[in-house]
């Protein structure tokens, strides 16, 4: 069961965004899927990644995996009743085992909790969750119902609905997902976080007796992003989790956290097996991963992956699960071909290779839910379906064929499914329009799934033990089966009737057969009964091999003497040999008497060995699958079918129509893995010709690295070993990386062919962007009919830059594609490698791409394990013990602490650069002062008092070096603003209009439209200055800050500012603090003011801005767009404060300090300004003071000061008008002073 919820106070960071009054829910850099929300409707969209490879076809995937002649499981169904709702919105459903208690959680709109019979579609009874969308989940006796509601979780009466038990989640967290074991022994609720919390929680609940919090489970938001699953193995021992980014593995019973796991961004909650020792998940990625417990290492292991084949844009493996008999997975996808949506519907034997037993390609849309019956014979699907609505919506499977044998069809879209375990029940829910149409109402549909008509029952007797179990009955012709137990007693469920052949069979016995079974529908035959003898011939002694390339053998002894190899020994080694022991009496007829006793060899009769089975598994003591029966006299066995990294398991027993022996002994084999290399060091060598040719030699003192494709994580096409080659080596005098490749595989040059390398240059599994210090990409290097180039291309940012110059060439002179291409490495340009101390390894994840009909054809992918190559975690390692020159890192530890009435600076001069290698010569430190350049030290200083400062002030100092290295010269990045107020901290008061907790985040668009927050404020008292503003945001990304008039109800002219923020945190969630630097703080004498928030051109969609959605709203925030200008935003505080003061910035503050002693004018701040700035001067004696602006055209435009002044320090706003009160235009300005004889002229820039 899945679950999107829709409610706007559900949406949390990272999560299913919502949308209201046209601002939008926010997520960074997100895949996945959106929720629009207004007006009590909702739409869904879903935002892909593009797929830069080959576009590959779902019929490439179908050949051989579509058996619809095969024996079939599931004949029909029919809808026993339907359910329709005008406003609400049918997210979750959930059934009990017999299928006659069907729960469902309405959300959007008149949220509650629904019970229905299998009678009709009238409710038992309705719980109310208020606002909240709930959550909710049945026992398998449907004895318990589970359900959550906004920050509680409830235990509902079956009977009538009531609350029997109730918890309230703390201030920090609200509940969303719950499940039930099946027993109905234990609850896992799943809490996300609330308010300013980051912490998101799991709790389990004892349902036996009184129901108390058995064990929780507290994780970070950066670690999971948010929660996105949840689901009990069927015998309850184990409950599995995923966040968007993380599997957890739990005991359920103590909470003990057996595993957990990365996973790359799902939506879907993991599936597990009923004994929990197998766990699967579905990602956004587009793999289906399925996991294994290993009882050695108590951890899970990768059995298999299957990546869902790409179109336009990346595909999505959107749902999973797996029967709890753990045998069968039935995964669905989203598909995004270059214009609409597809989707399917995949099956797989859990111990097959991942490769799908068969696809049904034409699930229309995102298929958004999964369930199995326990044996895997029956699996139900729901998908949003096609917009023409001339597809399913529900769809039932038997997942022996892959036929779809039942389907409903409607006007919306499904969400959630469940099935009995039986498979006979189906429950299904969702939307009443398509889920990516504005709309709302829900339907819901309970059908009945018709298996068969009569059933067989019997016992089976095996002669020589008291132990009868294990005994596999089929009823030949049909998929139906049972096992015995320990009484040999079984019951074959559902057989069509019709006339049957029974048999019974178990390693080491005879077979068993009874004809003319009669099976009548509804009935069960009875008396079917089997003696099986012991099958006495022992299997033979099986080895296997470790280590040779691409298969591994299997030998075991020959069941018969090999006379000739014999004779062919004994003559090696000089034995004699009777010319009679090759005569036919010694050699056993296949048609004699296994009693008779002729002289000779009496080995094994070969009619009691005509075949040898071969089964193999990718777990110790099985479950096996036969892979494959050879003929007796065969002695060895070559499996091919086999990957490296992957430890396989065989048996092997004898088999013929009477029987089957035992199984042998297990033989591990791996097959060999010396291509696979993950972390290697580039060796200091030769440089070569970069020609494009790989001459003889030129190579040889590289790292040769095998980087065929040979999983097919790259193309979907496994390649063979030794097809494709890179070569690696650099030069530590050029700084440059050389690689080299050849594609084997690739006969010819096309265009946009080559190379391309992802590096994460500081190797932390993370693209970064820090620029210019900081930019980490991909390099393409490609070639082309008119010549080959070399570009990079930031990660994130996506901007692309073309390398002049570049030393990049390919050829097929040799029959094959072969490139060269040098990477330039250091720290001056940003497209260079950087190499960071002290270990010196950057990750890199390759690709050598040939070109199909334009398409990308990845024949070389390194690591061949890698999944994506926009996610370093799975890069490999490279190290490089280059010496690279860097700038230096900024000053670190700086205090600014009050010193009387001065401001006291202290630091750290840097030692290291950037790349963290010792500084070649000491740094001189820069130190700016509210964003002017203050002064510059040399090394060793170390402290600056600053007396030039006015009380109750504040004033930010930023410090930052550089050294010169011969004709460069490098300078570092900035420190982060450090700062404190001259004298005193003044007295503030906030001004707020939220209640403090975020409920979700916010953005106006993620497109550029000059996007912008405000936020009205009104001071209780004037007049007040505005010292400090504050936001709460979810990012690191850089925003402005401007402090705006009122303009008749929306931001008017900017008063202060922009200011350039940022949060220095790397958490998720942070508060944005700045106080408003410098002596002229806006002043505010009467009416309101606004506080606005400027997104950058580059990140219009980050960061979010916390936004308190409680009741009471104030209606006093506003967003901006240049298409719709300034906007009320309803129901929503956007959550800015600031902070005002009564105390003035200026000389009064100042009047113990001590009178200039020179005249000065000082350079004014801002500068460049916009649309104001102050002008500083100084006075050591009384004198008539003139203060002019002039253009620079020499032409006075304002007339500032023209009195007496006494001596002292004074500032002065100038507004960028004339005396005239017009704005003047952009451009240089002149200031003039005139102080008695002193006379001074500076510069000054207005920017509009």
């Amino acid at each position: 069961m899945k679950l999107r919820f829709t409610f706007l106070l559900l949406a949390s960071i990272l999560t299913n965004p919502c949308f209201t009054d046209n601002i939008f829910c926010q997520a960074k850099d997100f895949v996945g899927t959106r929720i629009v929300q207004k007006d009590g409707n909702i739409s869904l969209e879903t935002f892909p990644e593009r797929n830069n490879g080959r576009i590959e076809s779902l019929n490439d995937h179908l050949v051989g995996m579509n058996n619809t002649n095969g024996e079939r499981f599931v004949l029909g169904g029919s809808v026993l009743w339907s359910n329709q709702d005008p406003v609400a919105i049918a997210n979750v459903v959930s059934l009990n085992d017999a299928g006659s208690s069907a729960l469902t959680g309405w959300g959007l709109n008149n949220m509650r909790v629904s019970l229905y019979s299998d009678a009709n579609g009238n409710p038992l009874w309705n719980f109310l969750t208020g606002q909240y969308d709930p959550f909710v989940a049945i026992s398998g006796d449907g004895s318990k119902i589970a359900a959550t509601g906004g920050t509680h979780f409830y235990m509902l009466n079956p009977v009538n609905g009531n609350v029997d038990f109730q918890f309230a989640m703390p201030d920090s967290l609200y509940a969303s997902f719950v499940a039930l074991s099946r027993d109905g022994s234990i609850a896992v609720v799943l809490a996300n976080a609330w308010g300013s919390s980051s912490t998101y929680r799991a709790y389990a609940f004892n349902l036996s007796g009184t129901p108390s919090v058995m064990w929780t489970y507290d994780v970070q938001v950066s670690e999971i992003a948010n929660w996105a699953g949840v689901d009990f193995s069927a015998s309850g021992s184990h409950v599995a989790i995923t966040g968007r980014n993380h599997l957890y593995v739990f005991n359920s019973n103590n909470g003990t956290l057996i595993w957990d796991h990365f996973i790359d961004n799902t939506e879907s909650a993991p599936g597990i097996s009923g004994d929990g020792k197998v766990v699967v998940t579905a990602d956004n990625s587009g793999f289906v991963q399925t996991w294994r417990f290993n009882s050695q290492t108590n951890e899970y292991f990768l059995l298999w992956q299957y990546k869902v084949p790409p179109s336009a844009f990346s595909s999505w493996a959107s749902s999973v699960d797996i029967s709890a008999d753990g045998n069968t997975i039935v995964a669905g996808s989203l598909i995004f071909p270059a214009s609409g949506y597809e989707g399917s519907v995949m099956c797989f034997d859990t111990y097959g290779n991942g490769t799908p037993k068969w696809i049904f390609s034409s699930a229309g849309d995102l298929v958004d839910d999964i369930s199995l019956s326990d044996d895997g014979k029956v699996a139900a699907a729901v998908t949003w379906g096609d917009l023409a609505h001339s597809r399913p919506d529900l769809m039932v499977f038997d997942t022996q064929t892959g036929i779809l044998t039942f389907n409903v069809i409607t006007p919306g879209s499904f969400f959630t499914c469940d099935i009995t375990p039986d498979g006979k029940r189906v429950f299904a829910g969702g939307k009443a329009v398509h889920a990516r149409e504005f709309g709302n109402g829900g339907r819901i549909y309970l059908c009945d799934i018709q298996l068969g008509g009569g059933n067989v029952s019997g016992n089976v007797n095996l002669t020589n033990t008291g132990d009868d179990s294990g005994v596999i009955v089929k009823a030949v012709g049909t998929a139906r089966s049972a096992v015995t137990d320990i009484n040999g007693n079984y019951l074959i469920e559902n057989i069509p009737p019709g006339t049957y052949t029974i048999t019974a069979e178990k390693p080491g016995y005879n077979y068993g057969s009874v004809a003319n079974v009669v099976v009548t529908e509804g009935n069960t035959t009875t008396g079917v009964n089997f003696s099986l003898n012991p099958f006495t011939t022992q299997p033979p002694t099986l080895s296997a091999s470790n280590g040779l390339v691409g298969h591994i053998l299997l030998n075991w002894t020959s069941l018969f003497p090999n006379p000739e190899r014999e004779r062919e020994i004994a003559l090696m080694v000089g034995d004699e040999l009777q010319d009679d022991y090759f005569t036919s009496k010694d050699i056993r007829s296949a048609n004699e008497s296994k009693n008779s006793d002729k002289d000779g060899i009496t080995d094994i009769p070969l009619f009691l060995a005509d075949s040898i089975a071969v089964y193999r598994s990718m777990v110790s003591g099985g479950p096996y699958q036969k892979i494959a029966a050879v003929p007796a006299t065969q002695s060895s066995y070559a499996d091919s079918n086999v990957f490296a990294l992957k430890n396989y398991y065989y048996i092997v027993n004898i088999f013929n129509e009477t029987g089957q022996s035992i199984y042998s002994n297990e033989a591990s084999g791996k097959v060999s893995d010396s291509l696979l290399t993950f972390s290697l060091d580039v060796p200091q060598a030769s440089v070569p010709s970069i020609d494009g040719v790989l001459s003889p030699g030129e190579w040889d003192d590289a790292f040769k690295l095998d980087i065929s494709d040979i999983f097919g994580y790259g193309g979907g096409v496994p390649r063979p070993q030794g097809s494709v080659y890179m070569y690696l080596k650099f030069d530590d005098i050029n700084d440059m990386l050389y690689i080299g490749g050849e594609d084997f595989l690739n006969p010819t040059l096309d265009d946009n062919e080559g190379f391309g390398l992802y590096f994460d240059d500081n190797n932390n599994n993370v693209f970064d962007a820090a620029p210019p210090f900081v930019l980490e990409g991909n390099f393409w290097a490609y070639w082309h009919p008119g010549g080959s180039d070399l570009r990079f291309r930031t990660i994130p940012g996506y901007v692309v830059t073309s390398i002049q110059g570049a030393q990049v060439n390919f050829s097929a002179s040799a029959g094959h594609l072969q490139g060269e291409v040098a990477i330039p490495m250091g720290f001056l340009e940003g497209y260079q490698l950087q190499v960071f101390g002290p270990d010196k390894i950057t990750g890199l994840g390759a690709f050598l791409i040939a070109r199909q009909g334009g398409a990308a054809v990845f024949n070389g992918w390194w690591p061949q394990t890698m999944n994506t190559v926009f996610n370093p975690q799975y890069f490999g390692d490279l190290g490089i013990d280059v010496s690279l020159l860097a700038p230096p890192q900024a000053p670190s530890n700086i205090n600014v602490t009050r010193q009387g009435e001065d401001l006291l600076l202290t630091w750290n001069d840097p030692v290291l650069g950037i790349n963290n290698d010792p500084l070649p010569v000491p740094p001189t430190i820069v130190i700016y002062k509210n964003g002017e350049l203050l002064t510059t030290l040399a090394s060793g200083v170390e402290s600056f008092l600053d007396n030039d400062v006015y009380c109750v002030a504040w004033y930010e100092y930023q410090l930052k070096a550089f050294i010169i290295d011969g004709s460069d010269t490098l300078a570092g990045p900035i420190s982060t603003p450090v700062g404190n107020f001259a004298c005193e901290e003044p007295a503030v008061v906030p001004i707020s209009y939220d209640d403090g907790n975020w409920n979700s985040f916010y953005v106006a668009s993620f497109s550029w439209e000059e996007n912008k927050f405000g936020i009205r404020f009104t001071p209780s008292s004037y007049p007040v200055y505005v010292r400090r503003l504050k936001t709460i945001v979810n990012g690191d990304d850089p925003f402005d800050f401007t402090i705006q008039r009122d303009n008749g109800g929306i931001p008017g002219e900017i008063i202060a500012g922009p200011y350039r923020v940022y949060d220095t945190n790397p958490a998720q969630v942070g508060n944005i603090i700045k106080n408003v630097p410098g002596i002229d703080p806006p002043e505010i004498t009467q009416g309101d003011f606004w506080v606005v928030i400027n997104w950058l051109e580059q990140t219009p969609g980050a960061p979010g801005i916390g936004a308190d959605t409680d009741q009471p709203i104030d209606n006093r925030s506003m967003y901006y767009l240049t298409s719709s200008g300034w906007v009320a935003i309803a129901g929503v505080d956007i959550m800015v404060t600031a902070y005002v003061s009564d105390q003035p910035v200026g000389v009064d503050g100042n009047e113990n300090r001590e009178l200039p002693l020179t005249f000065d004018l000082k350079q004014n701040y801002p500068n460049p300004f916009n649309p104001s700035t102050v002008i500083v001067y100084q006075l050591p004696q009384t004198e008539m003071v003139s203060l002019e602006i002039y253009d620079a055209l020499g032409q006075k435009v304002r007339t500032l000061l023209n009195e007496t002044q006494q001596a002292g320090q004074y500032h002065i706003t100038w507004d960028g008008k004339n005396d005239s009160g017009n704005s003047l235009s952009s451009g240089v300005y002149l200031y003039r002073i005139v102080a008695g004889n002193y006379v001074k002229i500076m510069k000054m820039i207005l920017l509009r």
